[in-house]
């Protein structure tokens, strides 16, 4: 099955200073984030990924940054760091203005964040992970993407509602995949790798990649570059 994301999915809609959720147990909620971070490399900025559920798949990210027109230098502009405990993702969260003021990224990614955060412990550390998470992303200006399996548990709960955006993945079959993004509701018919659709070539090309990128880097380009959001966080620091 293709890994790659529809283009219903609109890549403009991912805006700086801004949290944006993805929820689901579908194959396609991690690739959305993969499409981000590859994308925005390939056009020229860092991107982090924090990873709570080692999901990151370096292989799948290396062929998306090369249909992107990416190369060995695009691959090195992506900044990945693993969690595997509640306490090492919250020291991770805790210090990574650190790494959001070295690379400036125009993507902060974060895979499954609240699964982490089930135990006694979690619950505790959940809240002050994301609004530390909240202000790093106005105080930054970044695109803020944030994974998660969705469901009952309340830190699910919390972090869509924490969202300014929040979109639902899901797959009834292997056929039919179903994306309710803020809403509206769109049925998806994934195709098999090395097939495509009529409208698939809106794109100008075989996978409707280049509208794709288009449109990322149209959203990346609203992120400020890194002297100015340095010099935007020197001033709030100030003013404190």
């Amino acid at each position: 099955m293709s890994h790659t994301i529809p283009l219903i999915i609109d890549p403009a809609r991912f805006e700086p200073s801004r949290i944006t959720v993805v929820e689901g147990s579908s194959y396609m909620v991690p690739a959305v984030l993969f499409h981000l971070c590859a994308a925005s490399a390939a056009s020229g900025r860092n991107t982090i990924f924090v990873d709570g559920w080692n999901s990151f798949d370096p292989y799948k990210v290396s062929r998306m940054v090369k249909s992107f027109g990416g190369d060995r230098t695009s691959l090195s502009r992506i900044h990945v760091a693993r969690a595997f405990t509640e306490y090492q993702m919250d020291a991770l969260i805790s210090d990574l203005d650190e790494a959001l003021s070295r690379w400036s990224p125009a993507v902060l990614a974060v895979s499954y964040l609240p699964t982490l955060f089930s135990g006694k412990d979690g619950r505790r550390l959940f809240e002050p992970v994301l609004s530390r998470i909240r202000s790093l992303t106005c105080d930054f200006h970044t695109m803020t993407v944030i994974t998660s399996f969705g469901g009952s548990w309340h830190g699910d709960r919390m972090l869509a509602a924490s969202a300014s955006r929040v979109i639902r993945i899901e797959q009834p079959s292997k056929k039919s995949v179903r994306i309710i993004d803020n809403g509206r509701v769109f049925e998806y018919l994934p195709v098999p790798p090395g097939q495509t659709r009529f409208a698939d070539f809106t794109g100008g090309d075989a996978y409707g990649q280049q509208k794709e990128l288009n449109s990322l880097r149209e959203a990346v380009a609203h992120v400020p570059a890194g002297h100015q959001v340095q010099q935007q966080h020197n001033n709030k620091m100030d003013q404190r």
